[in-house]
Protein backbone atom coordinates (compact mmCIF):
# COMPACT_ATOMS: atom_id res chain seq x y z
CA UNK A 1 0.00 0.00 0.00
CA UNK A 2 1.14 3.30 -0.87
CA UNK A 3 1.95 6.04 1.55
CA UNK A 4 -0.80 8.01 0.07
CA UNK A 5 -3.18 5.07 0.57
CA UNK A 6 -2.24 4.80 3.84
CA UNK A 7 -2.58 8.48 5.30
CA UNK A 8 -5.70 8.32 3.79
CA UNK A 9 -6.93 5.29 5.57
CA UNK A 10 -5.99 7.08 8.18
CA UNK A 11 -7.37 10.80 7.90
CA UNK A 12 -10.94 9.96 6.47
CA UNK A 13 -12.62 8.51 9.77
CA UNK A 14 -12.02 11.75 11.33
CA UNK A 15 -13.10 13.44 8.41
CA UNK A 16 -16.01 11.62 8.79
CA UNK A 17 -16.27 12.01 11.88
CA UNK A 18 -16.34 15.48 12.18
CA UNK A 19 -18.22 16.52 8.77
CA UNK A 20 -20.66 14.68 11.00
CA UNK A 21 -20.05 15.88 14.15
CA UNK A 22 -20.54 19.34 12.39
CA UNK A 23 -23.12 18.29 10.60
CA UNK A 24 -25.52 17.38 13.00
CA UNK A 25 -24.02 20.43 15.11
CA UNK A 26 -25.83 23.05 12.76
CA UNK A 27 -28.50 20.88 11.42
CA UNK A 28 -29.45 21.51 15.54
CA UNK A 29 -28.10 24.81 15.64
CA UNK A 30 -31.36 26.53 16.32
CA UNK A 31 -32.73 23.52 19.06
CA UNK A 32 -29.76 23.80 20.96
CA UNK A 33 -29.63 26.22 24.19
CA UNK A 34 -27.22 28.90 24.44
CA UNK A 35 -25.14 26.24 27.31
CA UNK A 36 -25.15 22.70 26.28
CA UNK A 37 -24.50 19.78 28.87
CA UNK A 38 -21.31 18.20 27.46
CA UNK A 39 -20.21 15.60 30.25
CA UNK A 40 -22.63 13.47 31.57
CA UNK A 41 -22.27 11.03 34.99
CA UNK A 42 -22.17 7.62 35.62
CA UNK A 43 -26.07 7.55 36.02
CA UNK A 44 -26.26 10.04 32.80
CA UNK A 45 -27.49 13.33 34.26
CA UNK A 46 -25.65 15.94 33.30
CA UNK A 47 -22.64 17.90 35.28
CA UNK A 48 -21.03 20.64 33.20
CA UNK A 49 -21.75 22.60 30.54
CA UNK A 50 -20.16 24.52 27.41
CA UNK A 51 -21.60 27.46 25.54
CA UNK A 52 -22.56 26.60 22.11
CA UNK A 53 -20.28 28.19 19.73
CA UNK A 54 -17.19 27.19 21.97
CA UNK A 55 -18.66 23.20 21.53
CA UNK A 56 -19.10 23.30 18.23
CA UNK A 57 -15.09 24.59 17.72
CA UNK A 58 -13.85 22.59 20.51
CA UNK A 59 -15.70 19.08 18.92
CA UNK A 60 -14.36 19.70 15.54
CA UNK A 61 -10.62 21.04 16.81
CA UNK A 62 -10.12 17.79 18.76
CA UNK A 63 -11.27 15.44 15.68
CA UNK A 64 -8.72 17.49 13.24
CA UNK A 65 -6.12 17.53 15.29
CA UNK A 66 -6.23 13.72 16.19
CA UNK A 67 -6.89 13.17 12.70
CA UNK A 68 -3.45 14.88 11.82
CA UNK A 69 -1.36 13.23 14.72
CA UNK A 70 -2.14 10.00 13.67
CA UNK A 71 -2.24 10.91 9.84
CA UNK A 72 1.45 11.76 10.77
CA UNK A 73 2.08 9.04 12.95
CA UNK A 74 0.63 6.50 10.30
CA UNK A 75 3.05 7.95 7.11
CA UNK A 76 6.09 8.51 9.74
CA UNK A 77 5.60 4.59 10.21
CA UNK A 78 6.55 4.43 6.25
CA UNK A 79 5.56 0.32 5.46
CA UNK A 80 6.52 -1.44 8.74
CA UNK A 81 4.13 -2.99 11.36
CA UNK A 82 3.45 0.23 13.11
CA UNK A 83 1.70 2.15 10.39
CA UNK A 84 -1.27 -1.27 10.62
CA UNK A 85 -1.77 -0.53 14.22
CA UNK A 86 -1.52 3.55 13.77
CA UNK A 87 -4.05 3.48 11.24
CA UNK A 88 -6.46 0.95 13.23
CA UNK A 89 -6.21 2.49 16.50
CA UNK A 90 -6.84 5.73 14.63
CA UNK A 91 -9.92 4.79 13.08
CA UNK A 92 -11.33 3.80 16.67
CA UNK A 93 -10.42 6.74 18.18
CA UNK A 94 -12.12 8.90 15.40
CA UNK A 95 -15.52 6.42 16.33
CA UNK A 96 -14.77 6.52 20.06
CA UNK A 97 -14.54 10.57 20.05
CA UNK A 98 -17.16 11.03 17.67
CA UNK A 99 -19.75 8.98 18.40
CA UNK A 100 -20.35 10.80 22.13
CA UNK A 101 -19.77 14.42 20.58
CA UNK A 102 -22.99 13.66 18.21
CA UNK A 103 -24.98 11.97 20.50
CA UNK A 104 -23.99 14.98 23.15
CA UNK A 105 -25.11 17.22 20.14
CA UNK A 106 -28.79 14.68 20.01
CA UNK A 107 -29.39 14.60 23.72
CA UNK A 108 -29.06 18.64 24.02
CA UNK A 109 -31.54 19.30 21.20
CA UNK A 110 -34.84 21.14 22.31
CA UNK A 111 -34.04 20.84 26.21
CA UNK A 112 -35.00 24.33 27.93
CA UNK A 113 -32.55 24.11 30.70
CA UNK A 114 -28.82 22.06 29.45
CA UNK A 115 -29.23 20.35 33.12
CA UNK A 116 -32.23 18.40 31.50
CA UNK A 117 -30.35 16.79 29.10
CA UNK A 118 -29.51 13.22 29.63
CA UNK A 119 -26.72 10.71 28.30
CA UNK A 120 -27.93 6.62 29.03
CA UNK A 121 -24.52 4.69 30.11
CA UNK A 122 -25.49 2.51 27.25
CA UNK A 123 -24.18 4.86 24.77
CA UNK A 124 -20.45 3.66 26.29
CA UNK A 125 -20.70 0.08 25.30
CA UNK A 126 -22.01 0.99 21.81
CA UNK A 127 -19.10 3.66 21.46
CA UNK A 128 -16.54 1.12 22.72
CA UNK A 129 -18.20 -1.73 20.07
CA UNK A 130 -17.83 0.53 17.21
CA UNK A 131 -14.40 1.78 17.66
CA UNK A 132 -13.01 -2.01 17.99
CA UNK A 133 -15.40 -2.74 14.70
CA UNK A 134 -13.99 0.54 13.23
CA UNK A 135 -10.07 -0.12 14.02
CA UNK A 136 -10.79 -3.66 13.14
CA UNK A 137 -12.18 -3.07 9.60
CA UNK A 138 -8.81 -0.30 9.19
CA UNK A 139 -6.20 -2.97 10.18
CA UNK A 140 -8.08 -5.84 7.39
CA UNK A 141 -7.56 -2.77 4.60
CA UNK A 142 -4.51 -1.59 5.76
CA UNK A 143 -2.82 -5.05 4.90
CA UNK A 144 -0.19 -6.77 6.08
CA UNK A 145 2.49 -5.11 4.28
CA UNK A 146 5.58 -6.70 3.26
CA UNK A 147 7.73 -8.82 5.81
CA UNK A 148 10.57 -7.22 7.37
CA UNK A 149 13.56 -7.80 5.32
CA UNK A 150 15.74 -9.85 7.63
CA UNK A 151 18.45 -8.85 9.89
CA UNK A 152 22.38 -10.85 9.10
CA UNK A 153 22.92 -12.41 12.58
CA UNK A 154 25.76 -10.76 14.71
CA UNK A 155 28.41 -13.27 15.00
CA UNK A 156 29.12 -14.37 18.72
CA UNK A 157 32.58 -12.99 20.52
CA UNK A 158 34.85 -15.47 21.57
CA UNK A 159 35.12 -16.37 25.36
CA UNK A 160 37.72 -18.68 26.63
CA UNK A 161 36.46 -20.87 30.01
CA UNK A 162 36.37 -19.05 33.09
CA UNK A 163 36.93 -15.58 31.25
CA UNK A 164 35.00 -12.96 32.16
CA UNK A 165 33.52 -9.59 30.23
CA UNK A 166 31.34 -7.11 30.94
CA UNK A 167 29.83 -4.40 28.38
CA UNK A 168 27.57 -1.35 29.41
CA UNK A 169 26.52 2.05 28.19
CA UNK A 170 24.42 5.42 28.90
CA UNK A 171 22.05 6.24 26.70
CA UNK A 172 19.97 9.74 27.30
CA UNK A 173 17.59 11.38 25.43
CA UNK A 174 18.08 15.21 25.11
CA UNK A 175 14.46 15.47 23.34
CA UNK A 176 13.04 13.64 26.73
CA UNK A 177 14.61 15.37 29.25
CA UNK A 178 14.27 18.39 27.76
CA UNK A 179 10.22 18.01 27.56
CA UNK A 180 10.48 16.38 31.04
CA UNK A 181 12.57 19.61 32.17
CA UNK A 182 9.38 21.42 30.71
CA UNK A 183 6.55 20.24 32.49
CA UNK A 184 7.86 20.05 35.58
CA UNK A 185 9.02 24.28 35.10
CA UNK A 186 5.65 24.48 33.97
CA UNK A 187 3.69 23.17 37.34
CA UNK A 188 6.27 24.88 39.36
CA UNK A 189 4.52 28.48 37.85
CA UNK A 190 1.85 26.98 38.13
CA UNK A 191 1.93 26.25 42.06
CA UNK A 192 3.64 29.95 42.55
CA UNK A 193 0.16 31.56 40.59
CA UNK A 194 -1.59 29.60 42.83
CA UNK A 195 -3.49 26.79 40.71
CA UNK A 196 -2.26 23.88 42.73
CA UNK A 197 -4.80 22.09 40.91
CA UNK A 198 -3.06 22.33 38.04
CA UNK A 199 0.83 22.88 39.18
CA UNK A 200 1.05 19.84 41.54
CA UNK A 201 0.10 17.18 38.65
CA UNK A 202 2.28 18.81 36.12
CA UNK A 203 5.82 19.02 38.22
CA UNK A 204 4.74 15.05 40.12
CA UNK A 205 5.00 14.06 36.25
CA UNK A 206 7.75 15.92 35.15
CA UNK A 207 9.86 14.67 38.10
CA UNK A 208 8.69 11.09 37.58
CA UNK A 209 9.51 11.32 33.77
CA UNK A 210 12.86 13.02 34.08
CA UNK A 211 14.66 9.82 35.52
CA UNK A 212 13.99 7.86 32.65
CA UNK A 213 14.72 9.97 30.35
CA UNK A 214 18.43 8.42 30.37
CA UNK A 215 18.87 4.71 30.55
CA UNK A 216 21.80 2.29 31.78
CA UNK A 217 22.30 -0.80 29.98
CA UNK A 218 24.50 -3.69 31.01
CA UNK A 219 25.47 -7.24 29.23
CA UNK A 220 27.51 -9.71 31.31
CA UNK A 221 27.42 -13.08 32.96
CA UNK A 222 24.22 -12.53 34.25
CA UNK A 223 21.69 -11.59 31.39
CA UNK A 224 20.98 -8.10 30.09
CA UNK A 225 19.77 -5.17 32.52
CA UNK A 226 18.00 -2.15 31.47
CA UNK A 227 17.95 0.55 34.58
CA UNK A 228 17.34 4.13 34.96
CA UNK A 229 20.72 6.16 35.85
CA UNK A 230 18.68 7.80 38.51
CA UNK A 231 16.84 5.53 40.08
CA UNK A 232 17.67 1.57 40.82
CA UNK A 233 14.33 0.77 40.51
CA UNK A 234 11.97 -0.03 37.99
CA UNK A 235 14.21 -2.57 36.11
CA UNK A 236 14.23 -4.38 33.26
CA UNK A 237 16.25 -7.98 33.64
CA UNK A 238 17.03 -10.77 31.34
CA UNK A 239 18.45 -13.48 32.97
CA UNK A 240 21.09 -15.14 30.30
CA UNK A 241 19.62 -18.48 31.11
CA UNK A 242 16.56 -17.45 29.15
CA UNK A 243 18.11 -15.59 26.23
CA UNK A 244 18.40 -17.46 22.51
CA UNK A 245 20.79 -14.68 20.71
CA UNK A 246 20.98 -10.88 20.04
CA UNK A 247 21.14 -8.74 16.99
CA UNK A 248 22.06 -5.10 16.22
CA UNK A 249 18.67 -3.88 14.65
CA UNK A 250 17.30 0.15 13.44
CA UNK A 251 15.03 0.71 15.43
CA UNK A 252 11.75 3.45 14.18
CA UNK A 253 10.58 3.78 17.39
CA UNK A 254 7.22 5.21 16.37
CA UNK A 255 6.67 3.43 13.21
CA UNK A 256 7.39 -0.02 15.18
CA UNK A 257 6.17 0.79 18.40
CA UNK A 258 3.94 4.26 17.95
CA UNK A 259 6.64 6.22 20.66
CA UNK A 260 9.34 6.43 23.41
CA UNK A 261 9.62 5.15 26.40
CA UNK A 262 8.73 1.68 27.17
CA UNK A 263 7.06 -0.21 24.98
CA UNK A 264 4.47 -2.93 24.76
CA UNK A 265 3.46 -4.83 21.13
CA UNK A 266 2.62 -8.38 20.34
CA UNK A 267 5.65 -10.73 21.30
CA UNK A 268 7.86 -7.44 21.43
CA UNK A 269 8.70 -4.99 24.17
CA UNK A 270 11.01 -1.99 24.09
CA UNK A 271 13.14 0.40 26.03
CA UNK A 272 13.22 3.49 23.37
CA UNK A 273 14.64 6.89 23.64
CA UNK A 274 15.08 7.46 20.32
CA UNK A 275 15.04 5.72 16.47
CA UNK A 276 18.15 4.39 15.21
CA UNK A 277 20.62 1.58 16.59
CA UNK A 278 19.20 -0.81 19.17
CA UNK A 279 19.87 -4.04 20.87
CA UNK A 280 17.55 -6.80 20.01
CA UNK A 281 17.51 -9.67 22.44
CA UNK A 282 15.46 -12.82 21.71
CA UNK A 283 14.02 -15.18 24.91
CA UNK A 284 13.45 -18.30 24.86
CA UNK A 285 9.47 -17.56 25.54
CA UNK A 286 9.42 -16.07 21.52
CA UNK A 287 9.66 -12.62 22.84
CA UNK A 288 12.05 -9.68 21.52
CA UNK A 289 12.78 -7.31 23.93
CA UNK A 290 14.35 -4.24 21.60
CA UNK A 291 16.79 -1.21 23.41
CA UNK A 292 18.29 1.83 21.67
CA UNK A 293 22.00 2.16 22.45
CA UNK A 294 25.37 3.05 21.03
CA UNK A 295 27.45 0.46 20.25
CA UNK A 296 24.70 -2.39 20.22
CA UNK A 297 26.94 -4.65 17.77
CA UNK A 298 29.13 -5.14 20.38
CA UNK A 299 27.14 -5.75 23.09
CA UNK A 300 25.14 -8.35 20.82
CA UNK A 301 28.53 -9.72 20.11
CA UNK A 302 28.99 -10.48 23.84
CA UNK A 303 25.43 -11.57 24.90
CA UNK A 304 25.90 -14.00 21.90
CA UNK A 305 29.41 -15.59 23.15
CA UNK A 306 28.41 -15.64 26.92
CA UNK A 307 24.68 -17.84 25.96
CA UNK A 308 26.85 -20.02 23.15
CA UNK A 309 29.49 -20.68 26.08
CA UNK A 310 26.32 -21.16 28.50
CA UNK A 311 24.90 -23.87 26.45
CA UNK A 312 28.60 -25.99 25.41
CA UNK A 313 28.76 -26.23 29.45
CA UNK A 314 25.10 -27.71 29.89
CA UNK A 315 26.17 -29.82 26.68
Amino acid sequence: MTAIRRGVLTAVPFGVATAAYAGVFLANRDRLPDRIATHFSAGGGANDYMSRTTALWFGCALLVGLGLLFTVMTLASRKSAGSRLNAAVGAGTAFTIGYPLVATVLVNANVQDPAEARLPLWHVAVLLAGGVATGALAWRLMGAGPPPEPVPPTPPLSLAEGEAAAWSRTMVSRVLLTVAGAVALAGLFALVSGALLTGLPLLALGLICAPFAGVRVTVDRRGVTVTSTVLPRPRLALPLGGIVGADSVEVDAVGEFGGWGYRIRPNRRGVLLRSGEALSVRTTGGREYVVTVDDSTTAAALLNGLTGRQASQRD
